[in-house]
């Protein structure tokens, strides 16, 4: 009996060491965001459906200007991420969203249909600035023929761009003369790039798009009936095409297929019209992506 009792007394003692070791309650979600340039965007909160069609609309924050979109318009069909980054996915050759849930378990094949599409805004560089820094070599290596205009070769104008192709000889003579091996794949024409580029009337750089080396034949895929096929396993020729938004401080970069680099003007004319069509406003509420 006096065993039980102490037991009885033990438990009553514990209660509340045992009420204090509860874990605190969860806070409910927050239900926006708000970034520094202050655009505010309405977050999703719990399950996702990425099947979901008609897609719902989701908010998301390019500085200080806040776009909605269908789900299926964002790489992971669903919406920002959680801190609030997002890229943009268009089928290639329509320029259309996937259709929802179609990138869930992506293949390569639809990989390489993929146009993306990246939004940025800086507070502290205007547009021109960040291309002139992505154009100008680095103090870390100030001699780098891959980051200087004078160090490529000039070619005649292509598609309305002028092409500065990558000097493979001068920038392997560059690598070797830093300690890096035949080897390695920096040496290599896949991994090189070259620029072809449009200035404004001042002579700034207002349109940079690195493609994969000209010196690097196999791009690493095929076409049939106008669709891309990857036929190598070694990488493949893309390009990345970054173009600014002046009156916005917005760059915006676009990834792509070499061989597409010819229809870059409607590549990049659909982005444009997905970033201002795309804006809410106080007076018209967004209602999709206008073509």
């Amino acid at each position: 009996m006096t065993s039980l009792v102490n037991r009885l007394l033990l438990l009553v003692a514990l209660l509340p060491l045992a009420a204090c070791a509860r874990p605190p309650a969860q806070k409910p979600a927050e239900l926006t965001q708000t970034n520094e340039q202050g655009c505010t965007r309405q977050r999703s909160v719990g399950p996702q459906d990425p099947y979901a069609d008609p897609a719902p609309l989701k908010q998301a924050c390019v500085g200080p200007y806040l776009l909605a979109l269908p789900q299926n318009y964002f790489d992971n069909q669903i919406g920002t991420e959680h801190d609030g980054s997002f890229g943009l996915a268009l089928e290639y050759p329509s320029l259309e969203a996937f259709k929802p849930g179609d990138r869930i378990g992506l293949s390569v094949d639809q990989a390489l249909r993929t146009i993306d599409i990246d939004f940025s805004y800086s507070d502290r560089f205007t547009p021109l600035q960040i291309l002139e820094r992505l154009s100008t070599p680095q103090e870390y290596d100030p001699e780098s023929p891959t980051r200087s205009l004078g160090a490529r070769i000039e070619g005649e104008p292509q598609h309305g761009l002028k092409p500065y192709y990558v000097d493979l000889v001068r920038a392997r003579a560059h690598y070797r003369a830093k300690g890096i091996g035949d080897d390695m794949r920096v040496m290599k024409a896949a991994a090189n790039m070259d620029w072809f580029i449009s200035t404004d009337p001042a002579g700034r750089i207002d349109r940079l798009i690195s493609c994969t080396s000209r010196e690097q034949i196999d791009p690493g895929y095929a076409w049939k009936n106008g669709i891309p096929t990857k036929t190598s396993t070694d990488g493949m020729a893309r390009c990345e095409h970054r173009f600014v938004l002046a009156d916005h401080r917005v760059v915006v970069k676009l990834g792509y297929l070499r061989d597409l680099l010819p229809q870059w003007q409607r590549l990049e004319a659909r982005a444009t019209a997905i970033f201002l069509q795309s804006q809410v406003t106080t007076e018209r509420p967004a209602q999709g992506v206008p073509r």
